[in-house]
């Protein structure tokens, strides 16, 4: 199987930018005007906040397809050599907990609690914001989207070995070889969309653009080994 040329891509991911966020932006306008009744009719509260809840779902779910296709792109780009770093000072902590906030609603739907630790004196690493912005988005929500419902979602950062450590505990569901393997081991995009190997399971495609993103951005990661007191996803990168 010949491999998608990554400008094609791009070009297909930009075209889907529109209509997606032409979506995100009538869902906000919608959830405006239903606050807008709520303010006049109050009696209507409980009825209304159900449409609330509907109009945000459809915003977030949209804004998860512009993350995936752009996700793929930049996976595309950095296998053809083409894609271009824009490098800064991220600051995990507060990156976390802004992409835990966007998630708001997909966790409270299965009522899972979430629960950060930081161990780190500093939470700064030398990465590209948006690509980080994506690896966090597609972990955290394949971790809702496999999680029990009243789970606890743990995330740790902290300092080991020299580096900033991210850690995941992530649900049971994860751990399995072929989820561990799209997260960790050596791929390459051309061999594992190849018909001949069938399609991923759930998550599996989330989990290998955040392979191909962590080794291009040179950041050790891995899944701890099955007995392991606390098994969890993790990523690492040097301290500044």
């Amino acid at each position: 199987m010949q491999k998608i040329p990554s400008e094609f891509v791009s070009k297909v991911t930009h075209d889907l930018k529109t209509p997606v966020g032409n979506a995100m932006m009538y869902a906000d306008l919608l959830a405006e005007e239903i606050q807008m009744l709520i303010e006049e009719h109050p009696e209507l509260r409980d009825e209304l906040d159900s449409l609330t809840y509907y109009a945000g779902n459809i915003r977030l779910s949209s804004s998860k397809l512009i993350n995936y296709v752009q996700s793929w792109s930049y996976a595309y780009q950095i296998e053809d050599g083409v894609f271009e770093d824009r490098k800064s000072e991220v600051r995990l902590k507060d990156l976390l907990e802004e992409v835990y906030s966007r998630n708001d609603i997909f966790i409270q739907t299965k009522s899972i609690q979430v629960a950060t630790e930081y161990e780190a004196s500093q939470d700064t690493c030398h990465a590209d914001q948006e690509v980080m912005n994506l690896i966090l988005d597609n972990l955290i929500t394949l971790f809702i989207g496999m999680a029990p419902n009243n789970e606890t979602m743990r995330t740790r950062i902290t300092e080991e070995e020299g580096g900033l450590m991210v850690r995941f505990f992530a649900p049971k569901a994860t751990f399995t070889q072929t989820l561990i393997d799209a997260y960790s081991s050596p791929i390459s995009i051309k061999e594992q969309i190849a018909p001949s190997q069938g399609i991923l399971k759930p998550g599996g495609y989330a989990l290998m653009f955040v392979n191909i993103a962590l080794r291009h951005m040179g950041a050790a990661h891995g899944v701890d080994p099955e007995g392991a007191e606390q098994r969890s996803f993790w990523f690492r990168f040097p301290l500044p």
